[in-house]
């Protein structure tokens, strides 16, 4: 039931803040138009080359002299790196960089990330070796308590909800994650993360049995997905979202209307698409079904 919180995600979101805080102007002892050991750093990280990336934030450590924000992103690299390389992961070396960061300088911007990859180490643990599951949601809080307004306390809320989700401790638990859900959706409009802050709500009306919540969800996910900036050019295929939308419409709403608009958006759009023989069936189904009603007399 949980939303998939993968490496992939967080491997992008960590580059992508290491890649901010790098244009944000020239590091402390580096110049433009020289070698910069963590910028090397982020680029054998972002193609893959786990080990050479290692290397580079390591030498960026050594080379940092007296300068404190070099040595965090230093070490914050070499944590990020340990953290997500596969295979050859080191959940022990993360957490003792992270740490590191946060006591180098608790009041620096990656003092915040650290928290979060600290809270976030246990999905890198071998199935059945992960903290109990209290533990790990005290640990995202940690981070919400710590840093109130960072994005990684954001990050947090979203991990700790889905923890919820995942394994709810009652019956009632569901419902309070979609009171929170929702709730963080009033107070933050603007949130990068709202695609997936309904994603969740999307889970919470499942386990509650709200078809209409779940509709709603689902129709704003894909109102509020972030645009990946590298993707620009590319085709975003919305033939299952259609599919999704017109369904769930269909069979647990009952909102026949709606699931003809995105019926007929998949048969338009892509109508070489497979599910497009079951979507004209089941306009015709639909429409059979009102004729009947029609002819019945029932409203």
């Amino acid at each position: 039931m949980m939303i998939a919180f993968d490496v992939w995600r967080w491997s992008s979101l960590a580059a992508l803040v290491a890649a901010a805080l790098l244009l944000g102007g020239c590091r402390d002892g580096v110049s433009q138009g020289t070698e910069d050991p963590v910028v090397e750093g982020w680029e054998w990280f972002r193609s893959g080359e786990f080990g050479l990336a290692e290397k580079a934030f390591a030498r960026a450590e050594r080379v940092a002299g007296q300068s404190v924000s070099n040595r965090v992103e230093a070490l914050y690299g070499q944590a990020v790196t340990w953290h997500l390389r596969r295979p050859g992961e080191d959940a022990a070396r993360a957490d003792k960089l992270y740490r590191d960061v946060m006591a180098t300088a608790p009041a620096h911007d990656l003092a915040g990330w650290s928290a979060l990859g600290l809270a976030r180490l246990p999905e890198s643990l071998p199935p059945g070796k992960e903290p109990p599951r209290e533990e790990r949601l005290q640990g995202c809080q940690a981070v919400i308590d710590r840093f109130p307004g960072h994005p990684a306390a954001e990050e947090a809320f979203l991990l700790q909800q889905g923890l919820r989700l995942a394994a709810p401790s009652s019956d009632d638990e569901p419902r309070e994650v979609l009171a929170a859900l929702d709730a963080f959706l009033e107070a933050h409009t603007n949130s990068p993360n709202v695609s997936t802050v309904w994603s969740l709500i999307e889970q919470a009306a499942t386990w509650l049995s709200l078809p209409d919540r779940r509709l709603e969800a689902v129709l704003q996910q894909w109102r509020t997905a972030p645009v990946n900036p590298a993707a620009t050019n590319a085709v975003t295929d919305l033939s299952l979202t259609y599919w999704r939308i017109a369904t769930l419409a269909e069979f647990e709403v009952g909102n026949f209307d709606l699931a003809r608009a995105y019926y007929g958006k998949l048969i338009d759009e892509y109508p070489t698409q497979q599910r497009v023989f079951l979507a004209k069936q089941e306009l015709r189904r639909m429409a059979e079904l009102e004729a009947r009603l029609r002819q019945e007399g029932t409203p």
